[in-house]
């Protein structure tokens, strides 16, 4: 289950997210079982997790919905090829 934040929450961790690099990167396959878990690992060691995408403006709309859903975070915002995922989780 994806965390619920407010408007305000995710506005706070998009400016957060501004100055991360990015830990996953979605190829041309798209989002698969071995993306899924990366992005479970990067949870591990930080809340909030930047990912790159690669594709046009619908497919990474698409994948970035399709890997928040199967990594149970919430998709706090996304520009570009780039979007920011959100998990309260046990990070380091």
């Amino acid at each position: 289950m994806s965390p619920e934040l407010t408007g305000a929450q995710k506005s706070h961790l998009r400016g957060l997210a501004q100055t991360l690099e990015a830990k996953v990167f979605v190829g041309k396959e798209g989002v698969t079982p071995a993306i899924a878990k990366l992005l479970e690992d990067a949870f591990r060691r930080a809340d909030l997790v930047k990912v790159r995408f690669t594709g046009d403006r619908e497919a990474i709309a698409a994948q970035a919905a399709d890997l928040a859903d199967r990594t149970s975070s919430a998709l706090v915002g996304s520009v570009g090829k780039t979007a920011a995922f959100y998990r309260k989780g046990t990070g380091a």
